[in-house]
């Protein structure tokens, strides 16, 4: 391959953030945490393979459509600037052929699942495609993130059991807290720039009461995961799990006090490690 193929490709993968797994963890972590809830620990091994592939793949799409939507703004955000649509190392029209081939091959895999999850795929394409957009009208962006990065846990429930039952809602509004949670921190990092172009965001809305909020979304997720490892009888494994993340949660808002964008973007990186612990508790309980 020539110097031309090797940079198209490099800037493709980083289009994807294939250089950055941090946001296909923090998908993969509650996919994998609801297969095994939602079938008391055997879960389907071939649907599990599927959805860490479609996870991968919807993930990479989203980032993809994001930059596309966004590319007239990230050149004037610190940390987005470096992004190969702003420094054209892919173009649009490029950018767009990436998303539409990475949305087929998704919608290729969920050809080995059922109705019902094609059906909530749909919808989950069109949070996920939204989302960028809403930054522009809507205050707290961040609800539809939330909607948009839990819906692979109703998408769960309807591969391995045709249904959505009490325990899909619980993990659901457990995942949709936590969402809300580590994406107001990473929107801390970019308070500023997000004021001087006029995007909106939940650091932004919630103003003074930023810290408090992610301390009360944290609370929310933990308290609802609580709940669920009562309601399916858990072992003493799985709380211990939530009592580590509750210490994760104090680091994070000490990390996040100062506003530094540094700290703030460790802060979210922390949550890797929350979602890794919760399914690793869920996982030994069963």
């Amino acid at each position: 391959m020539n110097k031309m193929t090797i940079k198209k490709l490099i800037g493709l993968s980083a289009l994807m953030r294939l250089d950055k797994p941090i946001g296909t963890f923090l998908l993969l972590w509650p996919t994998l945490t609801t297969f095994y809830i939602l079938t008391n620990g055997q879960p389907n091994l071939t649907l599990v393979f599927i959805f860490i592939l479609g996870t991968l793949f919807m993930r990479s799409a989203g980032c993809t459509i994001n930059d596309f939507l966004d590319k007239d703004f990230d050149g004037k955000v610190e940390r987005t600037r470096g992004r190969p649509l702003v420094i054209g190392t892919v173009s649009p029209q490029e950018a767009l052929i990436l998303f539409f081939s990475l949305v087929a091959v998704s919608a290729y895999l969920l050809t080995w699942t059922n109705q019902f999850t094609f059906m909530l795929a749909c919808v989950g394409i069109l949070l996920t495609s939204l989302y960028p957009l809403t930054k522009r009208f809507f205050s707290f962006p961040q609800v539809v993130l939330g909607f948009a990065f839990s819906w692979g846990v109703l998408m769960v429930s309807a591969a391995e059991l045709n249904s959505i039952n009490l325990a899909t809602i619980l993990i659901f509004a457990a995942c949709f807290f936590w969402i809300l949670a580590y994406d107001t921190i990473y929107a801390m990092c970019d308070k500023q720039d997000d004021i001087s172009i006029g995007i909106n965001s939940s650091a932004l809305t919630l103003g003074n009461y930023v810290k408090l909020s992610v301390l009360i979304f944290h609370f929310s997720s933990l308290i609802l995961w609580c709940y669920i490892g009562y309601f399916k009888e858990l072992e003493t494994i799985f709380f211990l799990a939530l009592f580590l993340s509750l210490i994760l949660v104090c680091y994070q808002l000490i990390l996040i006090k100062d506003y530094d964008r540094k700290k703030c973007l460790q802060a979210f990186k922390n949550n890797n490690w929350i979602g890794l612990i919760i399914f690793t508790g869920v996982f030994f309980s069963y």
